[in-house]
């Protein structure tokens, strides 16, 4: 260890060298629509196929990830920093997040992004307590993909920090 950085500084940089896509949450119930740009996304199984989504506790999409609830999992395609950035700074459920953007509609009647190089479409299964976090399971039902083309990969300067 260097004199000069603390331990937890170390750890951190550790783990923000965790790789990691980028992905575009979404989910539209009663007129409105959450979303989340999400780096903490992992395929869980196979059968049924079933994804793990990581949400900060406290962000307007949480509400909407309870179980038995629709949610749209849009891949973002490397090079896409200008949706990216839409969706980065965030929009409060009253307001069309998708105002300006091409979408199609999913098996379950969500809307996904039209631009992503592929898109799950699924239903929340669970939750787990993960401290400032909720760990979402959600089964995918239907998807596909969009075109040929590289995901965006993430990592962060520090793991304690988005």
């Amino acid at each position: 260890m260097t004199d000069n950085i603390s331990q937890d500084e170390q750890l951190g940089s550790a783990i923000g060298a965790i790789p990691s896509g980028l992905f575009i949450v979404t989910s539209q119930q009663n007129g409105k629509t959450a979303t989340m740009l999400a780096s903490w996304l992992q395929q869980a199984g196979f059968a049924p196929p079933s994804v793990t989504i990581i949400v900060g506790k406290g962000r307007p999409i949480e509400s909407f990830l309870k179980t038995g609830c629709p949610v749209v999992i849009n891949i973002a395609e490397k090079g896409q920093g200008k949706i990216i950035g839409h969706f980065a700074k965030g929009f409060s459920p009253d307001v069309d997040p998708f105002e300006g953007l091409e979408t199609g509609t999913a098996p379950s009647g969500q809307p996904y992004l039209t631009d992503a190089i592929a898109y799950l479409d699924g239903t929340v299964t669970g939750s787990l307590d993960a401290g400032d976090h909720t760990v979402i399971l959600a089964t995918i039902n239907a998807g596909e993909r969009l075109r040929e083309g590289e995901s965006a990969i993430h990592t962060r300067k520090n793991g304690f920090k988005y």
